[in-house]
């Protein structure tokens, strides 16, 4: 592996760790609800995952924000956002396309990105202006532009809204495109930024879904905007991450289906690149 931070090593370390005890209890007797919050379901998996995780990231002296334990924290401080087990719902039906997210932030800006595919041991991680690999090796996006062998992955939040979204989405852009939906954010975001598919877009995910994914994207040469084509700033969801050539023939596509609330950001709130 080539020179990292120490805070990279103890990311890598931190998901391999909860990668490594997920698949143990993969088709195991799995316990699981749906969450207070009725956004998805929570597993046993989850909650002893993400405790992994806390137990090794607390020797980086960082406040971290767990999807289940729901911290809160000063944006003035260093910080991790994890989502221990990203693909719930494909782990808990026994379907194993599921991941590890970690990504350590600075007030608003994504420094570094951690996402491991326990199942198949492939190890996507990123830093801040340092380029973005698998497993050690430099990973780079596609320049497809063509629609017919260009491949879309859709997401959306539980709301209904963004599940009508969701549909309006796929009915227009399927008419050309291959169109996936994998149930994992952070799978479909690795994805795109090793050049086997070309864009990734969603409304109503969480922060934690995607920040390690998108400035993977980023360091691998793609590009991030909001469905308007407006430099995405993390004031809303509405997340676009292409390999950048694509980017021109799928805004006109969808930009009217962002409302115009969230047409230009009034503030910065998170960033993958500057």
């Amino acid at each position: 592996m080539q020179d990292v931070s120490q805070d990279m090593q103890l990311a890598i370390k931190a998901a391999i760790a909860a990668g490594d005890l997920i698949v143990d209890m993969f088709s195991s007797d799995i316990k699981f609800e749906r969450k207070g919050d009725m956004k998805g379901l929570v597993s046993d998996t989850d909650i002893l995952a993400e405790k992994e995780i806390i137990r090794i990231l607390n020797a980086s002296g960082y406040t971290i924000l767990g999807e289940e334990s729901k911290s809160t924290t000063d944006p003035n401080e260093l910080y991790w956002i994890i989502d221990a087990l990203d693909g719930t719902t494909n782990f808990v039906r026994n379907l194993p396309l599921f991941g590890v997210s970690l990504a350590l932030m600075s007030r608003y800006d994504v420094l570094l990105g951690v996402i491991y595919n326990p199942w198949t041991k492939e190890c996507y991680y990123a830093e801040r202006g340092k380029g973005a690999f698998l497993n050690g090796n430099p990973i780079q996006i596609t320049q497809s532009i063509s629609p017919a062998a260009s491949i879309l992955f859709i997401n959306h939040g539980y709301d209904f809204a963004d599940r009508e979204r969701y549909a309006l989405l796929a009915d227009r852009l399927a008419v050309e495109y291959s169109v996936r939906t994998l149930g994992s954010t952070a799978l479909e975001l690795c994805y795109v930024a090793k050049g086997v598919a070309d864009a990734f877009i969603c409304s109503g995910d969480e922060l934690w879904d995607f920040a390690a994914g998108i400035l993977i994207v980023c360091e691998a040469g793609g590009k991030l905007t909001d469905w308007k084509g407006y430099p995405w700033n993390g004031s809303h969801s509405f997340v676009f991450a292409s390999n950048g050539a694509i980017h021109k023939t799928l805004v006109p596509m969808i930009q009217d289906l962002q409302p115009v609330d969230y047409s230009k950001p009034k503030y910065n709130r998170v960033s993958a690149v500057k």
